[in-house]
């Protein structure tokens, strides 16, 4: 009988050391123990570059261009009671334009002018311009002709066009600091919450190697592990779970792990689906790669309810989300924040 109970309790005790080995063995595979991984957003470099992350120096944000366009020369003179203008400009921008060409010369307090017809003006081409002004009392052309010298006052007014720097946009591409790593290159890792430790459960200092802890220390935290393992289990959701959950049972499972509340049918059709407790908009989306036009949608629904922050829960989301996100700050001042549906699983107290 006493030999029958030694068995039971070396096995019992074997068990339980087992078991404690591979719960304290268990680092997270895709972390390896680290509790980090790389950004996938920056690809660890700490910034991304945003093909409109900045106002454009060429047009100063405007989106449209004054070309350029220098007087290379100029001359005029009398031809049978006429005065014969011709101007060459030089456009040194790389955009073609239209413009016209007026010259204009005073008389004893009388102006006589003429304007050029609408011109091409080439990009990074010389462009001859040739005006004749006609009309010029006799009088008046006589005193011209005394003087010899006379002055021509020549403008030319150009049409704005297009940036081609921006496209018209009036923002160019620049390196900012990434959005979700705060430009430091990586991020908490999401199978593991930081932990390091396969499952999110983190074991620090456990050490079976020495004898110290006994027999009933092994026992007890293996019971404890066993327990904890189980209640997590109990309680864990999973993504597939939550892509397959009726679209109003995931936005109500969203909020509740963000402490939200839903939003009213009017705000519903602006494409708010909730409120945080701070009373901050959130858009739900049970998809992947969401995009930039969900990021362009919240902002204009913040925008009708004066909100400077929101935030928008998907599965995951697509290069050009980070790119709206960024916009949306630098034209509107937004704050939109972008949370994955893995993010919330894994989190053990509200994210926002």
């Amino acid at each position: 009988m006493k030999n029958k109970l030694l068995i039971v309790a070396f096995i019992t005790i074997f068990i339980c050391l087992t078991l404690s080995v591979a719960l304290t063995m268990a680092q997270c595979p895709r972390c390896d123990g680290t509790g980090k991984i790389i950004c996938p957003y920056c690809d660890g470099a700490g910034e991304i570059t945003v093909e409109e992350g900045a106002p454009c120096e060429h047009c100063y944000g405007t989106g449209t261009l004054d070309p350029l366009i220098i007087t290379k020369s100029r001359s005029s003179w009398l031809n049978e009671g006429k005065i014969s203008v011709q101007v060459r400009y030089e456009n040194q921008d790389p955009v073609s334009t239209y413009g016209t060409v007026t010259a204009t010369v005073d008389v004893k307090g009388t102006s006589y002018t003429d304007t050029s017809p609408r011109t091409l003006f080439p990009a990074n081409e010389i462009k001859e311009v040739s005006l004749t002004i006609s009309g010029i009392s006799y009088e008046d052309y006589n005193t011209l002709q005394e003087g010899k010298v006379f002055s021509t006052d020549i403008t030319l007014t150009a049409d704005k066009v297009p940036c081609p720097y921006c496209d018209g946009t009036g923002l160019a591409a620049a390196a900012i600091e990434c959005p979700q790593c705060d430009g430091a290159g990586y991020i908490l890792c999401p199978e593991c919450g930081g932990t390091g430790v396969e499952g999110g459960e983190q074991n620090v200092g456990l050490d079976i190697a020495g004898t110290a802890y006994g027999v009933a220390v092994v026992v007890v935290v293996a019971g404890v592990a066993i327990g904890v393992f189980v209640l997590v289990k109990k309680r864990g959701v999973t993504e597939e779970a939550l892509r397959k959950m009726p679209a109003s049972e995931f936005q109500n499972w969203v909020l509740k792990k963000m402490e939200g509340k839903p939003a009213s049918q009017s705000d519903v059709r602006m494409g708010i689906d909730g409120y945080t407790v701070e009373g901050e908009p959130v858009a739900i989306k049970q998809a992947d790669g969401v995009d930039r036009n969900v990021i362009e949608s919240l902002a204009a629904a913040m925008g009708r309810r004066n909100a400077k922050n929101g935030t928008i829960v998907a599965f995951s989301f697509g290069n050009e989300a980070i790119r709206g996100r960024v916009r949306a700050k630098m034209s509107y001042g937004f704050d939109i924040q972008m949370v994955t549906v893995r993010e919330l699983i894994s989190s053990r107290n509200r994210l926002l």
